[in-house]
């Protein structure tokens, strides 16, 4: 594996973490629904660049690690909008 599509890799999981940590920081808050708000959107943020970081790359070298990266953004994605609609209603 060459140096650019490691530091795609390990780019792609940081956004992803990173996301995940501040969504968990801001559904910890219950006194109020806008930081719950601010922080899903700035996951939400992270969760696509790190979905388009990744599919540039899949396009220019198919590599199965790159399609597992996408999908784990996207259910990463899913689960945060589904607590963040079951937190506000």
């Amino acid at each position: 594996m060459d140096e650019k599509a490691r530091n795609v890799i390990i780019m792609s999981l940081t956004g992803m973490l990173i996301g995940s940590l501040l969504f968990i920081f801001g559904i910890s808050i219950t006194y109020s629904i806008i930081p719950l708000i601010i922080y899903f959107l700035i996951a939400e943020l992270l969760y696509i660049s790190a979905f388009l970081a990744t599919y540039n790359n899949y396009k220019k070298k198919r590599t199965h690690i790159y399609m597992y990266l996408m999908v784990i953004a996207v259910v990463l994605g899913a689960i945060v909008l589904y607590a963040t609609v079951q937190r506000i209603l």
